[in-house]
């Protein structure tokens, strides 16, 4: 009896020690248990990915931590680095501080919209492809978000240096190249000076309305709440401004000459030609003809021609009259011009008289005998009776010669030139031509028509430009866009499924693959306890010779592996964790180039990504122990209740 005692006694103990390898399988079940169960919990489960963007704080992160650092880097660019025409970075000059851009993003996109759109993309696709749906539908609308940053963009721009940067930046500088060309009518002005008038033009206020005009115009055709649209500006209500700033550089310029350089001698060109001929081979070019008309002009009489050219050009710009046609009444001007001519003609007429050789014996005795009925050969020198009187008679009739010369001024020069110049709209074109504009000569009539009555541009005039900048799939692009806008971004299964059996069909069947076993993992998920049950029977048979003994044995080696679990992903991770963390968060902080231009903006987005992960990670592993910490309080009251059962039994026995 008693070897038989042994004998079962010793079988005992062997099945106890073979509990220790199956202890260990049972750790490693349950240890796969807990872990799938969280996977089970989190990863395939898509508001466990909502939940952890929300905790990490991702939204407020994206919409104003990372503008803040990516702004101000941005405003230590070089202005080169950017465009080489710069001389000022532009968010520096614009004036906006980083705290206003910032404000108007959030304004404009505040962190909770964000969410709002994030987690409707993540949730209902998400349940999508882990099998808990089998259809799914989201919906963005954006329309609202469109009028919103419309409304911040007018509000930037009012608060913004905007105006004085787009002069120093885009207008200033097309001034000065403009200014490359010479200008009709011999003006000469500095870009600066441009520049000033073109302010006074259109000053700030005006342009601020008409933006804030065209955005309103747009807008509602943007969102889809109109099918049309159309931006109007009107630039008649300037042109008198544009007069006067004109007038003034005229008058700066010394630019009142345009009405004999650009008028007066190109119609004495035609009527004259370079030179005219005078009697006795002298003659008189056209220069000394047009400065001659120039030089007797009262100056007032010529600034009142010149602004009568401009006064009446600005209303044909405009369309108040249909023609320019301009009369300047030269018959004044011509009468005292005349005696400066007959002077140019005389001094010509006397050189020519002092140029005469002296006479010979023979030429003077010619002289004598024949007479003199026009300009002689020689002039009689002198010294002798006979010779003085027959120099007196030279110079006598010389002097009569004179007569001719003034008449030939009338006939051959004066007559010539009409007593009224016209100044039409074909010579503003002849002049924007000559110096070198004709292609502005071309659009004149299109100016007029801008001028006169407006610049407008509809919707099917941006259809149009589209068309011929790109092709029609610009165009669909727009009604798209619109679309887009007014209904919201609608996306389903079926466009998902459409999608992704487009790029391959293998991947569609291997999505429902998937679904059906996330589906399948998550209805069954706790399935996974199925193998640790069946080694805790293993474990209590082998361990135990009476039912609450095996109900121990299994309940001590479920604590005791719980607890194993616990401690590992508890407070072994938190120890380890931490510093290896850290470490790969310097390593890819030393890796960022230390001269790029975004080198902290890089540096925080790094930092935010480890923190994150970081956040992911140690969430995993706090559900792990929370599971594996379940597990070993079950196990605890358990064993428990194997300990008590039998002297709970012996007292009920009592």
């Amino acid at each position: 009896m008693q070897g038989v005692c042994s004998k079962v006694s010793f079988m005992v103990w062997i099945g106890r020690v073979i509990t220790i390898p199956v202890g260990i399988a049972l750790f490693a079940s349950l240890l796969v248990a807990v872990v799938l169960l969280e996977v089970n919990d989190s990863f395939l489960n898509p508001q466990f990915y909502s939940d952890t963007l929300r905790d990490a704080d991702i939204y407020n992160f994206a919409l104003n931590d990372l503008p803040r650092s990516a702004l101000d880097e941005a405003r230590l660019i070089a202005p080169q680095d950017i465009d080489p025409s710069l001389d000022e970075n532009p968010l520096v000059s614009s004036g906006l501080t980083t705290g206003d851009l910032v404000a108007a993003l959030n304004r404009a996109f505040p962190p909770e919209w964000v969410q709002s759109v994030v987690e409707q993309v993540l949730d209902e696709p998400g349940d999508y492809i882990t099998g808990e749906r089998d259809d799914f539908s989201t919906t963005i609308q954006a329309g609202d978000r469109v009028v919103l940053v419309v409304e911040e963009f007018k509000t930037l721009t009012r608060q913004a240096d905007a105006y004085n940067l787009l002069f120093e930046q885009v207008i200033f500088p097309n001034i000065e190249d403009a200014l490359e060309t010479e200008l009709p009518f011999g003006i000469d002005v500095t870009a600066e000076r441009v520049a000033e008038a073109v302010r006074r033009v259109v000053p700030p206020e005006w342009v601020q309305a008409n933006v804030e005009a065209a955005l309103n115009a747009v807008t509602p055709y943007a969102v889809g709440e109109t099918d049309t649209f159309e931006v109007e500006v009107q630039l008649s209500e300037r042109v008198d401004v544009a007069l006067e700033e004109i007038k003034s550089i005229l008058l700066e310029s010394d630019a009142y000459d345009l009405v004999y350089d650009e008028v007066v001698e190109p119609i004495i060109k035609d009527a004259l030609g370079p030179t005219v001929a005078l009697p006795f081979n002298i003659t008189i070019s056209r220069v000394e003809i047009t400065d001659a008309l120039r030089e007797v002009a009262p100056a007032q009489w010529v600034q009142e021609q010149a602004e009568l050219i401009v006064d009446a050009t600005g209303q044909y710009m405009t369309q108040e009259t249909d023609s320019l046609n301009i009369d300047i009444d030269l018959r004044d001007n011509k009468i005292a011009a005349r005696d400066v001519l007959v002077r140019l003609a005389r001094e010509q007429f006397d050189r020519v008289a002092n140029d005469l050789p002296a006479c010979s014996n023979s030429q003077l005795g010619s002289l004598v005998t024949s007479g003199l009925i026009s300009l002689p050969e020689c002039m009689p020198s002198g010294g002798t009776a006979i010779e003085d009187q027959v120099r007196r008679v030279v110079a006598d009739t010389i002097r009569s010669l004179q007569g001719q010369i003034e008449d030939a001024i009338d006939t051959a020069v004066l007559a010539q030139i009409p007593d009224t110049l016209t100044f039409t709209d074909q010579t503003l074109k002849d002049q924007l031509a000559a110096s070198g504009a004709s292609d502005n000569a071309d659009l004149l009539d299109d100016v007029r028509r801008i001028i006169g009555e407006g610049w407008t541009y509809t919707d099917q005039d941006l259809r149009a430009d589209l068309l011929d900048f790109d092709s029609q799939d610009s165009v669909d692009l727009l009604d798209d866009v619109r679309s887009f806008l007014s209904d919201g971004w609608v996306f389903t299964e079926q466009d998902l499924r459409e999608q992704i059996g487009d790029v391959d069909p293998d991947v569609l069947a291997n999505l429902d693959d998937g679904r059906r076993i996330f589906k399948q993992a998550r209805t069954w998920r706790f399935l996974v306890y199925l193998p640790v049950l069946i080694l805790m029977v293993i474990i209590a048979f082998l361990g135990g010779r009476t039912w609450p003994g095996r109900v121990a044995w299994a309940a001590a080696y479920l604590t005791i592996s719980a607890a194993a679990i616990w401690i590992t992903f508890g407070p072994v991770y938190s120890a380890l964790s931490g510093e290896r963390i850290d470490r790969a968060r310097q390593e890819a902080i030393d890796s960022i180039e230390p001269n790029h231009d975004f080198a902290n903006t890089q540096a925080l987005i790094i930092d935010k990504a480890i923190d994150t992960g970081a956040f992911i990670i140690d969430g995993f592993a706090a559900g792990v122990a929370t599971n594996a910490i379940i597990v070993f309080v079950i196990g605890m009251l358990i064993l428990s209740a194997a300990i008590v059962w039998p002297r709970l039994s012996e007292y009920l026995d009592k």
